[in-house]
């Protein structure tokens, strides 16, 4: 669940029309025009999995932001835009209505504004602290990880944790940690990727897009893995990359062109991925998933850590080698040896996606 929450000293919202895109009988009867004065605008998003338990959370929260800001009365207004891991229809209206009851019993003054409509509507916020304030409830290890593999089509959307195969309960049984902010998954990665490189013996990484959304590219992903190259001859860099967009074939290619000796001795192997919501790093003793916030467009990577899932176990790394090839690399084309195999995959998904914008 996300909270999106303004302090606002005047408001107004109105309904200009109907989704068309969703369930027709979990929307709300219009509204009219509203206007409110000295309120807080909670703009809510269900996500898959949801439930009491994030409901909870969420009451809890109001009374932090109560204590930061004043006890004022509350605008909650659906918003299915905040995530790309949104609830249906039905359980997400239902969930918003249980946060209504849930507020309105601990002494709030609640407007719950109706859902399932396109909405114009302007805000003036004062400014001071707290004025902005998101948050994020992510519920149970076991969610997390159904939600990740619900997003990668292992699981179907109706799944309940219980239903996940018997190799995916095994990480919520290790040493799980959710890491609730971009700088935290950035700094886990940092120190799996230097506990790899201190590790005796040839060091194996195998990696899906981490890093490429720093704001310091120096620092980066990319930089760290020229470092490797150059400085680490007994690692081999196992290398997923989404070859259909074309910040990421033109990485592909200057790889190629800059480390043809790592390329050709297999030091550094590069692959396509059909993935591009999720960042991933897996060393011998440790992995990472990175879930990056709201993609600026289809089909693109977001640049912005929301949260991520680190697990601190030896073997459950070895096991999660062979998902890594299943679930993250595009098997089609396995592991691409040579430039022109390269440019042959990138030519390919190329057309895929010029056919699919003609249809």
């Amino acid at each position: 669940m996300i909270l999106d929450c303004y302090q606002c000293s005047s408001c107004y919202f109105e309904d200009k029309e109907a989704s068309s895109r969703i369930d027709s009988a979990t929307i709300s009867p219009p509204q009219p025009k509203m206007a409110f004065r000295n309120v807080l605008v909670v703009f809510v998003c269900i996500e898959m999995y949801d439930g009491k338990e994030e409901l909870q959370e969420a009451a809890e929260e109001f009374a932090s932001l109560s204590g930061l800001i004043g006890k004022r009365p509350i605008v909650l207004c659906p918003n299915v835009h905040l995530s790309i891991d949104r609830a249906p229809e039905k359980q997400a209206a239902w969930l918003v209505a249980e946060l209504e009851k849930m507020l309105i019993a601990a002494g709030y003054d609640v407007h719950c504004l109706s859902f399932g409509y396109h909405k114009q509507y302007g805000m003036e916020c004062n400014g001071n602290v707290g004025s902005v304030v998101g948050r994020r409830f992510y519920g149970s290890e076991e969610k997390q990880f159904l939600r990740l593999l619900t997003r990668l089509g292992v699981c179907p959307p109706e799944s309940l944790p219980k239903d996940m195969p018997s190799w995916a309960t095994t990480l919520t049984e290790r040493r799980l940690k959710v890491l609730g902010s971009r700088r935290e998954a950035y700094n886990v990665g940092r120190r799996m990727l230097q506990d790899q490189l201190d590790a005796t013996g040839h060091g194996e990484l195998w990696t899906c897009m981490l890093f490429e959304g720093e704001r310091q590219p120096m620092d980066d992903y990319l930089s760290a893995l020229y470092q490797i190259i150059e400085d680490y001859h007994d690692v081999r860099v196992h290398r997923a990359m989404n070859l259909s967009v074309p910040g990421f074939s033109n990485a592909a290619r200057f790889l190629f062109r800059k480390y043809p000796e790592a390329i050709e001795s297999g030091r550094l192997r590069i692959y396509n991925s059909q993935v591009s919501d999720i960042e991933f790093l897996l060393s011998r003793t440790a992995v990472l998933l990175a879930f990056p916030h709201i993609p600026r467009k289809a089909g693109s990577h977001a640049g912005e850590i929301s949260f991520g899932i680190y697990c601190k176990d030896e073997d459950f790394a070895k096991n999660l080698i062979q998902w890594y090839r299943t679930f993250l690399v595009d098997a089609r084309f396995g592991w691409i040896r040579t430039e022109s195999e390269l440019n042959a995959t990138i030519n390919e998904l190329e057309e895929e996606m010029f056919q699919d914008r003609r249809e």
